[in-house]
């Protein structure tokens, strides 16, 4: 795998760079027309749910205050590990036409080069621009099985591990427990200052038996090893600013020297730890970090780290 980051630097409709990671995370983008193609709708969420991938479809999504289509569509292609198409027909009149937001959407997909599958019913004809373009006919009868195999030829092309993600439940928080942690509260407006600096990143904050000690949680089984590199290395830095601003939030009055003093003790002794889905995920990730000093002490652990723990406890709970 190569372990640098691609990030979109151009922006398509000339915006300002928006630095999205392509196939940072373990989803399938499909396009599709939401009045011609309800029940391939149905199968695909299925089918992909029951792989650990996670379907996004536009307009299953909401972004009040933001732009849409930035939002919507071309980020969540960028970042998806592979995109569906389902490139079906609408009746206008007497006239059968392809549907312009698909097609839009699928000249995104191409452009950005995505592991693209391409569906369309049996009996209609694709637009003559990509009729040359490989697609999958299908009738109600084999389009699952169809879709199945696409599917799985997919995420072996386009990922180098297929474990289960982590259920954040009973094990997770046993693993926890087991490290002395539990979820923060935050109840105050310092934990939650301190929680809003990893949250954007996806970052969950942790607490010590103790409440002396902070740790950022990421639960990554869902991403490559790339992307969380590249999250890991945003967190510090984002910590290291934070750490930095104390003399000029005294001088503002925002903060006394005294909880200056205490906030600077409780950043320095803060943890990071991430969860990735396999070893071979945590060697990547363990490897890319050693020429790059985070300045925190940074814990990596897979699926099978914590299954081996929990075992150890007599695999009641594992």
């Amino acid at each position: 795998m190569d372990n640098r980051l691609r990030r979109n630097e151009v922006c398509v409709i000339g915006l300002p760079r928006c630095d999205y990671v392509f196939a940072s995370t373990r989803s399938c983008f499909i396009a599709y027309g939401y009045d011609t193609s309800t029940l391939e709708m149905s199968i695909l969420h299925g089918l992909l749910e029951k792989r650990g991938i996670e379907p996004i479809e536009a307009g299953g999504l909401r972004t009040p205050g933001e732009n849409a289509f930035c939002v919507k569509i071309c980020s969540k292609i960028i970042t998806a590990q592979f995109c569906a198409v389902i490139l079906n027909n609408e009746m206008q009149g007497t006239l059968e036409l392809p549907n312009p937001n698909v097609n839009m959407e699928y000249g995104l997909m191409l452009g950005f080069n995505k592991y693209i599958i391409p569906f369309q019913r049996a009996e209609q004809k694709l637009p003559f621009n990509v009729a040359g373009l490989d697609t999958i006919k299908y009738t109600n009868a084999d389009f699952e099985s169809q879709a199945s195999f696409a599917i799985d030829q997919a995420i072996k092309t386009t990922t180098t591990s297929g474990t289960e993600p982590i259920v954040v439940g009973q094990k997770l928080n046993a693993f926890l427990l087991l490290h002395d942690a539990v979820l923060a509260r935050l109840d105050s407006e310092g934990d939650r200052a301190v929680f809003d600096l990893g949250s954007p990143l996806g970052f969950n904050l942790l607490a010590s038996f103790s409440g002396t000690e902070y740790v950022f949680l990421g639960n990554f089984t869902n991403l490559r090893p790339e992307a969380v590199i590249w999250r890991l290395k945003i967190l510090c830095r984002a910590i290291d600013a934070r750490r930095t601003s104390w003399a000029s939030r005294v001088k503002a009055g925002i903060l006394t020297q005294t909880q200056a003093d205490t906030a600077e003790e409780l950043f320095g002794r803060f943890h990071v730890w991430v969860i990735v889905t396999s070893l071979d995920d945590r060697q990547i990730v363990l490897e890319s970090l050693k020429g790059f000093k985070l300045g925190y002490e940074t814990n990596v652990y897979s699926l099978a780290d914590i299954d081996q723990e929990l075992q150890a406890l007599g695999g009641a709970l594992a």
